[in-house]
C-alpha cells in the first residue's frame, strides 16, 4: 500500500501556534504551582513535570512544522474528500527534515562537482540523485549548494560544451547526462513547490536568466525547465521574465551559428535558444502558466509569439503544442468567466486563429498544421457556427448560458471565430492531409450528433401526439391505431422538427462546403486520382453514418481519434469500383453524405414508421432480411462503404420510392441552396 499523509493546513497551523504558546507558558505555570504547594505546606511532585511537557512541546514544533512545510511543497499533493485534508504520497520523502536534506544535499553535490570536473559523471551518482526527485528538504538544500550560475555551468560541462570545439569529444552515448539534466529539472520543480523555510531564494528566477544571452546558459535553463513539475507562480514569474529579456534583445538571425560551438551534445541542434525558446515545453507541460502567460494585459504576448518572433530548430512547433494545451486542456462553463479555465481557453483559441489565418503567422509557424487541427476538432461547433455568419465576428468568447442552442445540453464557452479568417486558416491547415482528416472526422462527428438529437426530437413529437390520441379514442382498433401513427409521423416530417431538421441538414452543408473548398477539392471530377484529401472527403462522405453521436456535454474533440478510425479504417479498395451517381464534385459527395446521415438517424430513432408501414423497408420483400437486397443492420442502415452492389442497389431503389418521400424529404435542395450560398459569400473573399 502506498505511504501516504494526510495534514489540514489550517488546523496544523493552529496547532503549531497553540503549542507556541504552551511551551513558553506551562513552566511559568509550574513554577507557580509548584511554590504554591509548597507555601501551603503540601508537597506535590507533578507539578513539575509541567515545564518537561512545555520542552517536549517546543522539541517537536519544528519536525511538525517541517512536516507542514513538506507535504505543502509537493507537486502531487491532493485534496481530499472533506474538509481542507491536503494528501501526498510520502515514499519519496527521503528527508525529513531540512537538516536531513541539507546533510544528503552537501555530500551529493560535493560528489557531482567531482565527477563533472573529471569528467566521470556515472549512472551511480545520477541514480543517487534520482532517489531525492520528489524530496522538498533534499531539493531545496541542493539548489542552494549549487546556485544558479555554477548550475548552468555544471549543465555545460556535463557535455564537455565548455571546451575548445577541436578538444570536444564525441558523445556517442549521452543517456547519463540525459538522465542528469532530467533529474536537474525535476529537483528544480520540486523546490519551486517551496514553502514556509522549504523554498528557494525570492531572487533566484533572477539569477537563473540573468546571462539567458549566452547559448551556453539558454541552453541550460532550456533543460532545466524542460521536465520539471514546476508552481505555477514561480513559472509564471519566470516566464514574464524571459519575454522582456526576449523583447529587449530579439533573436538576430543574421548573425552566424556554428553548430560545433553549440551546447548540448556535440552533434545535436540544441533548437531555439531565444530567452522565449527556452520556455515553450514548459509551457506546454503546464497549460494553465501558459493560459495566464498568453493573457496577460500588459504584455499581449501571443500576437508577438505567433507573428513577429523568429524560431530555429523546429521550435514553433513547441509553440503550436503550447497554444494548443492552453486551448484544449481546460474546456468548462460552469464558473463565470473570471474564473474560468475554458474560458481563457476559448479566448485563446479565438485569438490564435486570427493570428493563424494570417500569411505572415503561416511562414513564421509551418509545422503547427497538427495543433491548429486538433484546436478546430475541439471547437467545431464554434467554426460551424462562424459559416453560418459570413465573417461577423470578432475575436472573443461565446460568455451565453448556452454558447451552442443548435444542441442539447450547456456545451463548454465556445471561441468567436471571423469566417473569412476561418476559411484563410483552414485553407493553409488542409495543405497537411492529416489535418483535413482530423478536421473532416470532428465535422463529420458533429453533423452527426445535430442531425441524432433533432431525429429523437420528431420522435418525440410524434409519441405525445400519437399518445394523446390514442388515450382520445380508447375504442380504436389496432389498424386505425397504426393508421394514425403512420398519418402523424408524416404530419410531424414536414413541419414543425421535420422543418427544423431540413434546416440543419441545410446548415450543416454549408459548412462542408467552406472545408471542401479551403482543401480545395469543390470540383472532385478535376482532382487528381491520387489526392489524398480527395479520397479523405469521399471516404467521410461515404462513412459518416456509422460514427456515434456524442453525448450533451461532451467535448468534441476528445472523440474524434475513435471517429477518423471509425471513417477512414474501414475502407476497402472494391468500393471506388462503384462510384455513384453525381458523386463526382465535393456538392454530389456532400448530397449523398446528408441523406445517407438523415436516412440513418431516422431508421435509428423509428422515423420510418412501423415494419408494416409502406415508408419502411422491411413492407418490401426485396428489402427483407434473407434478400440479396437487405441493407439493414441491428444498428441501423449500412454505410455505403459496407455495402455489396445488391444492398447498395436496393438502398438507391428504397430511397427513390414515392411511398418512402413520404416521410423522407431528401435534402437535395436545402443543400444546394447552402452551398449556393456559401459559392457567393466565399468565393473571392478569401484567397
Amino acid at each position: 500500500m502506498t505511504p501516504s499523509v494526510g495534514i489540514d493546513p489550517a488546523l496544523m497551523t493552529q496547532l503549531i501556534n497553540g503549542m507556541k504558546r504552551a511551551s513558553h507558558t506551562l513552566p511559568d505555570v509550574g513554577r507557580q504551582v509548584e511554590q504554591t504547594l509548597t507555601t501551603l505546606g503540601v508537597p506535590l511532585w507533578g507539578p513539575g513535570h509541567l515545564s518537561s511537557i512545555g520542552r517536549q512541546m517546543n522539541d517537536r514544533i519544528p519536525s511538525l512544522q517541517g512536516r507542514l512545510d513538506l507535504i505543502l511543497a509537493t507537486p502531487d499533493r491532493r485534496s481530499g474528500t472533506g474538509g481542507g485534508v491536503l494528501w501526498a504520497d510520502e515514499s519519496g520523502w527521503l528527508s525529513k527534515s531540512p537538516a536531513e536534506g541539507m546533510a544528503s544535499a552537501t555530500t551529493l553535490a560535493a560528489e557531482i562537482r567531482t565527477k563533472i570536473t573529471s569528467r566521470s559523471l556515472d549512472a551511480q551518482t545520477v541514480a543517487e540523485l534520482e532517489r531525492h526527485r520528489n524530496d522538498p528538504f533534499f531539493a531545496v538544500a541542493f539548489l542552494t549548494m549549487i546556485p544558479p550560475r555554477e548550475l548552468t555551468s555544471l549543465i555545460s560541462r556535463a557535455y564537455s560544451a565548455d571546451l575548445p570545439p577541436s578538444s570536444r569529444p564525441l558523445l556517442y552515448d549521452t543517456a547519463i547526462q540525459d538522465r542528469f539534466l532530467t533529474m536537474l529539472s525535476t529537483l528544480l520543480g520540486t523546490a519551486s513547490h517551496g514553502v514556509g523555510r522549504t523554498r528557494l531564494a525570492a531572487d533566484y528566477a533572477d539569477r537563473l536568466i540573468e546571462d539567458i544571452d549566452h547559448p551556453q546558459n539558454a541552453y541550460a535553463v532550456k533543460r532545466l525547465l524542460q521536465d520539471g513539475d514546476f508552481d505555477h507562480a514561480f513559472l509564471l514569474a519566470l516566464v514574464r521574465k524571459l519575454h522582456d529579456k526576449d523583447l529587449a534583445h530579439p533573436p538576430d538571425l543574421t548573425l552566424p551559428r556554428d553548430p560545433w560551438t553549440l551546447p548540448g551534445p556535440r552533434d545535436v541542434s540544441p533548437g531555439d535558444l531565444s530567452p522565449l525558446g527556452t520556455a515553450l515545453i514548459a509551457l506546454a507541460h503546464h497549460p494553465a502558466v501558459a493560459q495566464d502567460f498568453f493573457t496577460d494585459p500588459a504584455r499581449k504576448p501571443l500576437a508577438y509569439l505567433m507573428r513577429d518572433h523568429p524560431w530555429l530548430g523546429g521550435a514553433d512547433t513547441d509553440l503550436g503544442w503550447a497554444i494548443q494545451a492552453a486551448t484544449t486542456e481546460f474546456r468548462d462553463h460552469d464558473l463565470p468567466p473570471g474564473g474560468s479555465r475554458g474560458y481563457k481557453s476559448a479566448l485563446i483559441a479565438s485569438w490564435a486563429l486570427r493570428f493563424w489565418s494570417a500569411p505572415k503567422t503561416q511562414t513564421n509557424l509551418p509545422t503547427t498544421r497538427p495543433h491548429l487541427a486538433a484546436i478546430l476538432t475541439q471547437y467545431i461547433s464554434d467554426v460551424h457556427r462562424s459559416t453560418q455568419l459570413f465573417g461577423k465576428e470578432v475575436p472573443g468568447v461565446m460568455a451565453n448560458l448556452d454558447p451552442d442552442k443548435d444542441l442539447s445540453g450547456r456545451e463548454p464557452y465556445g471561441a468567436r471565430f471571423n469566417a473569412d479568417e476561418t476559411k484563410r486558416a483552414m485553407t493553409w491547415l488542409f495543405e497537411d492531409d492529416d489535418a483535413f482528416r482530423t478536421v473532416s472526422a470532428a465535422h463529420g462527428l458533429y453533423a452527426a450528433r445535430m442531425l441524432d438529437e433533432l431525429a429523437a426530437k420528431i420522435a418525440a413529437e410524434v409519441e405525445r401526439d400519437f399518445t394523446a390520441w390514442r388515450e382520445s379514442h380508447p375504442a380504436a382498433t389496432w389498424k386505425q391505431l397504426d393508421k394514425m401513427r403512420q398519418d402523424i409521423l408524416e404530419e410531424h416530417m414536414v413541419r414543425s422538427g421535420g422543418a427544423e431538421f431540413a434546416a440543419a441538414v441545410g446548415d450543416l452543408g454549408m459548412t462542408t462546403w467552406v472545408i471542401a473548398d479551403a482543401a480545395n477539392i469543390s470540383s472532385i471530377e478535376k482532382a487528381k486520382a491520387d489526392d489524398v484529401r480527395t479520397r479523405t472527403f469521399k471516404q467521410l462522405t461515404e462513412q459518416v453514418v456509422g460514427l456515434v453521436p456524442t453525448p450533451p456535454g461532451k467535448f468534441i474533440g476528445l472523440v474524434v481519434d475513435t471517429a477518423e478510425s471509425l471513417v477512414f479504417d474501414k475502407v476497402t479498395p472494391s468500393h471506388e469500383e462503384q462510384a455513384r451517381q453525381d458523386a463526382d464534385t465535393a456538392l454530389g459527395a456532400a448530397k449523398h453524405m446528408f441523406t445517407d446521415l438523415t436516412a440513418s438517424v431516422m431508421m435509428r430513432h423509428g422515423l420510418f414508421g412501423e415494419v408494416s408501414a409502406q415508408t419502411h423497408p422491411y413492407y418490401y420483400e426485396d428489402f427483407a432480411p434473407g434478400a440479396t437486397g437487405h441493407f439493414l443492420t441491428d444498428k441501423g442502415i449500412r454505410p455505403w462503404a459496407e455495402m455489396s452492389a445488391d444492398q447498395r442497389s436496393a438502398y438507391e431503389e428504397w430511397l427513390s420510392l414515392h411511398t418512402t418521400g413520404r416521410v423522407f424529404n431528401r435534402p437535395d435542395d436545402a443543400l444546394a441552396l447552402s452551398f449556393k450560398e456559401a459559392e457567393k459569400h466565399y468565393v473571392g473573399r478569401t484567397s
